[in-house]
């Protein structure tokens, strides 16, 4: 309210007043006049009293409806990372179930491990799994997953174990072509494929065919599957055939894997 306005306010008031002062029995129809002279400035200040307090409400519903959508936004986020976790632990519980079942087909003591490190080198294939020599696990186990061979363990420490995977250059697994009965030698060679050497040349293998572990050697057992045959050629000096086997097992998603030992005792 500006000055003007105010000492207007203060004449129109005051003025009813002053007359009835000076002219009592005048004073009921000086009341009405001062009530008339008044009435626009006393509704004035009713609606800016009323919005004063319809704004203050609802500046105070808008911050009540603010800290209601936080506590929704925290409850949604809760629940999505219930449902990743519950997702997860699924597909976990699938792992487990089939590397079971594959369990149950395999001859020998089967210790279960999680795989908890990998080596990174590029000119190196291995893992680190979190059981070792205090779980029953020996050096020259092999290593399945539930899609097939892994690889064997090369080091026991008493909580952990380190084990070459079929794909490293050093890994080495005597191999049986399910089909023709063919023997190999399957080789790692640092990529993602497996090749096969010291194949008969007389061998009938071909592509599509399905590559099981032979059993000798005294590692692996017989049956685990290694993979199908992608491709097969002649060696240079052409004495003898090769074949280029694609892996059952995705090495890169190793999550659990299950140590075989061939004898009761598992060593």
């Amino acid at each position: 309210m500006t000055r003007k306005t105010s000492v207007t306010f203060l004449v129109v008031a005051l003025a009813p007043l002053l007359l009835m002062l000076q002219a009592p029995e005048r004073a009921e129809t000086l009341h009405q006049i001062s009530l008339f002279c008044l009435k626009p400035f006393l509704v004035a200040g009713h609606t800016l009293s009323a919005g004063v307090r319809e704004t203050g409400g609802g500046l105070q519903r808008l911050l009540s409806l603010y800290r209601e959508q936080k506590k929704l936004e925290s409850r949604v986020v809760e629940l999505e990372g219930r449902l990743v976790d519950q997702a997860e632990l699924e597909k976990e519980n699938e792992r487990l179930r089939k590397l079971l079942d594959f369990k149950k087909e395999i001859p020998g003591k089967a210790i279960p491990a999680r795989v908890i490190a990998r080596d990174l080198a590029p000119w190196r294939r291995t893992i680190l799994l979190d059981k070792g020599t205090d779980h029953g696990i020996r050096k020259r186990m092999a290593v399945v997953s539930a899609q097939g061979l892994v690889g064997r363990v090369i080091e026991a420490a008493p909580t952990s174990a380190r084990v070459i995977l079929l794909l490293d250059a050093e890994s080495r697994v005597s191999i049986l072509f399910q089909e023709s009965r063919d023997l190999g030698v399957c080789e790692g060679n640092g990529s993602s494929w497996l090749h096969v050497t010291r194949i008969e040349r007389e061998a009938s293998i071909k592509v599509g065919d399905l590559v099981i572990s032979s059993g000798l050697g005294g590692i692996y057992p017989k049956g685990i599957p290694v993979g199908r045959v992608e491709l097969v050629g002649n060696e240079k000096e052409g004495l003898e055939l090769f074949a280029s086997v694609r892996p059952f097992v995705d090495f890169s998603k190793l999550e659990e894997v299950l140590c075989i030992a061939l004898s009761p005792s598992g060593t």
